[in-house]
């Protein structure tokens, strides 16, 4: 959270942190500039003293975030042990992987920085996987709840079976209501 005061103490370390900071670059026009708001005490331009994201991500949506990827992986897997034949007779686009919605969703950013910095799911790794819409994350969600499913049952691996259960869950979500 980004403060709206600061005490003069407060102040003087963070402009002394920036001015040894600024010593160390080519280009220190920044750090003057935050040295500068901090020493005068501009309050309304602490958010560029503190370029953080203001919001912490829940532990709850990162876990639901390795989950929906951990997911794709072991679908990913089942997808390669099929033959092209089987491939072309499941509707496998209903189950793709579209990203998360970069603009309303922490998902997105939790992802990125765990393929990025992290090195893990390195198979996402260059893709861009901005899916923009909220839907994406319902359908994961759907299916999260099948994976869950067969997790408790201790059925680790995926077969061809459980494909096609996934995609009949989300064709039977899309269903328009027969009146």
């Amino acid at each position: 959270m980004i403060p709206e005061s600061l005490s003069i103490v407060e102040r003087q370390i963070l402009a002394n942190q920036f001015r040894i900071l600024s010593k160390m670059e080519s280009d220190p026009q920044d750090y003057e500039t935050k040295i500068e708001i901090l020493e005068n005490g501009y309050t309304e331009q602490y958010y560029e003293v503190f370029d953080v994201n203001t919001d912490e991500i829940p532990l709850e949506i990162c876990e639901e975030t390795s989950q929906i990827l951990n997911m794709y992986r072991r679908i990913n897997n089942c997808i390669k042990k099929l033959s092209e034949k089987e491939r072309t007779e499941l509707n496998l686009e209903k189950i793709a992987f579209e990203g998360f919605d970069v603009k309303r969703d922490f998902h997105f950013q939790y992802m990125t920085f765990m393929i990025e910095k992290m090195n893990l799911w390195r198979e996402y790794r260059n893709l861009y996987l901005d899916s923009r819409s909220r839907l994406s994350l319902m359908k994961y969600r759907k299916m999260l709840e099948y994976q869950n499913y067969l997790l408790d049952n201790d059925q680790y691996d995926l077969t061809k079976s459980n494909l096609k259960k996934l995609i009949a869950i989300l064709e039977k979500e899309t269903l328009p209501l027969v009146k």
